[in-house]
């Protein structure tokens, strides 16, 4: 099945192996076992891992060739400095090759021997002009006929093991690669709290290392001294494609996770539960491991080069009596109708949550104090969905936020979706669902303390994850023209939604498919002015110059990253130049933006506002509807659009730019143009009531922020 063509997992096999024979070279048993190489190339060129030099030889043989070479600072002088010196790159770029790998595993108390196989490749110079003891250019020497000839080993070396002690193994027909071997007892004392009952008495700790002890090449010199040769005697003594099997009669023993069991890492106990069912039975030095199991038990280990792991599919399955049809769920009647719909959702997940805990006997005490802990929460949050379902039948406010946003996210998605070529009603899958209703609660009511709680939404990619927090996204927008109708026509006005992501290419990518379903939102508000408002819902997009423009311009200023700029290079040519906003297709109806879309208003010298529009008239966004999309700073912080994309770094210009704080909530002033504060004042009329504040913080790709990235948003934060 592996080798199937056109199966995927034939298909990641077949790369799998391209990729060894690439950079590794061949394997025991491959058709080119017996390969010649040109006699002008290096094989530790050639081959970029897999081998081991000489223990003992000197720093230029066992350094890679093309380690000096400067690349890094010819880049960095052309870019201007940067935060090191060019000293301090070369001094970190020296690179040595490997002369050692090794594994480390547990055995039982009653393993005696091990049988360990050592695979590896010789490549010796042969031709005409082979052992001249210098690596040939191909320019320089272009009739040269000698060749790298590789001859494949193989040697099985048994393993006496002692109670505890250090033994060395010559490698038959190594040439001087040896086995060195440490067994050591596992002492109770020793194991962390929660690890004693995991591991047998008497089990010792193995480690194991393949080391090349070749000499290294010599050669005379003209003076009688010797000196150590940097041609082809010294890659003759490297070995290459090396491999380790280690095989046991007895079962190799688990070696528990270090991290998990015990101690105060929440999610390394939560790892170690998860994973119990899959132990790690090796670790790799300088090398990755690998192990098979036949019957459950492992007694058969290997070193891997390329690592690869199985990652099984993660589905959703329908959940019985629930209604998951979005058009179904945006057309509800009443409370009543809403409860029947939604309730066996809870009523399913607390049968799931019950078999969980009756599951729980088999796992010792630190296992199941885990367990139930995620049990707890589980409750919790089921707990949460119930009162989001019950808020939904009680409060006709939240009900009626909730039709529109299954009925935007639902038109969005159509669309999306045929535009991919897929067809049939959208549907939530049950996790989006529960997502959404668990958080109602908090959103529905400011003085709820859910209203500061974070949840993360953990799926895989292509999950939906984004259609899941859009229609939480879409309830909290439509919600808020409901209990804020400020002023007549600006109904729920303000920035509702912050959505941050850490790199500006994956805001970019994501701004199609929200813009998309405010799109759909708007629709839904000039269906019903009268009840959503008169203002519009718009989506901004607010990240650094080179994504878009931060400023309109005007005639005479110089600028060239201005939106006057950017239309106008745009408009003279289309095909050359980028378009102003990094969207290429009306986010509605799929149609190629062209130099029509985009207009300055009131005029081109000396804009206020950056009008877009779709070119196909028969798109409910062309003509005099333009797209509810606001891609400049100036006109965003004056629209304070209900949904805005942000890059984290941007929220550092709030103490520079005084407009951007009425972001955040405090507008008490407007006129026909949009809404001011604090940092303009004089300006429009008065509110009756100041703006509120944002209702719904979404940091997306949550896990960017667990490195480097984080310490930046840190400081932000």
């Amino acid at each position: 099945m592996d080798d199937r063509i056109g199966e995927p997992v034939g298909v990641r096999s077949r790369l799998r192996k391209a990729l060894e024979l690439d950079l590794i070279g061949p394997r025991a048993g491959h058709a080119l076992a017996h390969e010649r190489l040109p006699g002008w190339v290096r094989p530790s060129n050639w081959y970029l891992t897999g081998f081991l030099a000489p223990r003992d030889a000197p720093a230029e043989q066992r350094a890679d060739a093309d380690s000096d070479d400067d690349f890094e600072t010819e880049v960095a002088d052309e870019a201007g400095p940067g935060d090191d010196s060019a000293e301090d790159r070369r001094a970190a770029r020296k690179g040595f090759f490997p002369s050692s790998i090794g594994l480390s595993f547990l055995v039982a108390e009653d393993a005696g021997e091990l049988d360990v196989t050592v695979r590896w490749g010789d490549y010796r110079k042969v031709g005409d002009d082979a052992g001249d003891g210098a690596d040939e250019d191909p320019a320089a020497n272009p009739g040269g006929t000698s060749e790298w000839q590789r001859t494949p080993h193989e040697a099985v070396v048994p393993v006496a093991l002692s109670a505890d002690g250090h033994t060395r193994h010559q490698v038959p027909d190594g040439r001087g690669l040896r086995l060195h071997v440490v067994a050591r007892p596992v002492s109770a004392a020793g194991l962390a709290a929660g690890f004693a009952g995991r591991i047998p008495p008497g089990t010792r700790s193995v480690s194991l290392f393949l080391v090349n002890e070749r000499p290294a090449a010599k050669q005379s010199t003209p003076s009688g001294k010797e000196h150590r040769k940097t041609g082809n005697d010294s890659l003759e003594a490297y070995a290459f494609q090396v491999e380790l099997e280690v095989r046991g009669a007895l079962p190799f023993v688990a070696r528990p996770d270090p991290r998990g069991g015990a101690g105060d890492e929440s999610d390394a106990r939560v790892a170690d539960l998860h994973y119990a069912d899959t132990p790690e039975y090796a670790a790799g030095h300088g090398v990755a491991a690998d192990w098979e199991l036949t019957g459950g038990a492992c007694r058969l280990l290997r070193t891997a080069w390329i690592p690869a792991a199985e990652v099984e599919t993660t589905e959703t399955v329908p959940v019985p009596g629930v209604e998951l049809a979005m058009a179904a769920l945006g057309s509800l009647t009443d409370g009543r109708a809403a409860a029947r719909a939604l309730t066996p959702l809870v009523t399913a997940y607390r049968a799931w949550i019950d078999a969980q805990e009756a599951a729980l006997s088999g796992l010792d005490e630190a296992r199941r104090a885990t367990a139930e802990e995620l049990l707890y929460h589980a409750r919790t949050a089921a707990d949460r969905i119930e009162r989001g379902i019950r808020a939904l039948a009680e409060d006709a406010d939240a009900l009626d936020a909730f039709r529109v946003a299954n009925r935007a996210v639902a038109a969005a998605l159509t669309r999306r979706l045929k535009h991919e070529g897929a067809a049939g009603p959208p549907h939530w899958r049950a996790f989006q669902l529960a997502f959404l209703l668990l958080n109602v609660p908090g959103l529905a009511d400011p003085a709820n303390p859910e209203r500061e709680f974070v949840d993360l939404l953990f799926f895989p990619t292509g999950g939906g994850k984004t259609e899941a927090y859009l229609g939480l996204a879409a309830f909290v927008m439509v919600l808020r023209r409901l209990r804020h109708p400020l002023d007549r026509g600006r109904a729920g006005a303000g920035v509702s939604v912050i959505m941050r992501y850490t790199l500006r290419l994956l805001t970019l990518d994501q701004l199609g498919r929200a813009a998309g379903l405010v799109c759909a939102l708007e629709l839904e508000r000039r269906a019903a002015p009268e009840r959503y408002g008169a203002w519009p819902f718009e989506i901004g997009l607010w990240v650094g110059k080179a994504g878009t423009p931060n400023r309109l311009g005007k005639r005479g200023d110089g600028s060239s990253d201005s939106a006057r700029s950017k239309v106008s290079r745009y408009q003279s040519n289309p095909q050359g130049k980028p378009a102003p906003i990094p969207l290429e297709n009306c986010p509605w109806c799929g149609e190629a933006f062209t130099p029509e879309s985009f207009t300055l208003l009131p005029n081109a010298n000396q804009p206020t506002a950056l009008r877009i529009v779709c070119v196909d008239y028969q798109c409910d966004f062309s003509g005099g509807a333009p797209l509810p999309i606001i891609a400049v700073d100036e006109p965003l912080y004056r629209r304070l659009p209900a949904f805005l994309i942000a890059t984290v770094d941007k929220f550092a210009s709030l103490p520079w730019v005084g407009e951007s704080g009425a972001l955040l909530g405090g507008a008490d002033r407007h006129d026909e143009t949009g809404f001011y504060g604090a940092a303009e004042p004089r300006r429009g009329r008065p509110l009756s009531a100041p703006l509120p504040p944002p209702d719904l913080i979404i940091q997306d790709e949550l896990h960017l922020i667990s490195g480097p990235l984080g310490t930046m948003a840190g400081l932000y934060e």
